[in-house]
């Protein structure tokens, strides 16, 4: 019986292009977004596979949205984590920020929301492509202290 392998684990297993990045348990300002990813790599395409989320200790929305906009990532750092047994081909092209203060959301950019109860985690599919110097934000709506989300991402050739 064939398996088919995933995207994602096929670039961490052969490129180790293949990354997590983690805003999780942070008390952000009601004006700041949760997490951003810029994809900055001038040569490859940054596809964001999936999220998690957990909207930690009161009920949230999470509104997912792309930024189109010219931005410079601003906020605390957040490392990505290679997913392959390599560690990582080098460092991950791509700039990812939680409590971001450097970009403002877009209402007709948000492509997904999603709401959940406290303490509830929730895995969603999400295929979004970004190409050079475009980015994503996740923000919360109904500020708690512990929510998080994790995106799942890897980078391919540009066409």
């Amino acid at each position: 019986k064939a398996s088919v392998e995933p995207a994602i684990v096929r670039v961490a297993r052969t490129t180790g292009e293949a990354f997590a990045w983690n805003s999780q348990n942070i008390n952000i300002d009601t004006t700041d977004t949760l997490l951003s990813i810029q994809n900055q790599s001038p040569t490859k395409d940054l596809v964001i596979d999936r999220f998690i989320f957990c909207a930690g200790d009161v009920s949230h929305r999470f509104e997912v949205f792309k930024i189109t906009a010219d931005y410079t990532p601003t906020g605390t750092a957040v490392p990505g984590v290679a997913l392959g047994p390599r560690g990582g081909a080098g460092t991950t092209s791509a700039v990812a920020k939680s409590d971001e203060t450097g970009v403002d959301q877009v209402a007709a950019n948000v492509f997904m929301e999603v709401s959940l109860l406290a303490l509830t985690p929730i895995e969603v599919k999400c295929g979004m492509v970004l190409g050079g110097g475009v980015g994503i934000g996740v923000d919360q709506i109904g500020e708690g202290t512990l929510a998080c989300c994790i995106a799942f991402g890897y980078f391919v050739d540009r066409k």
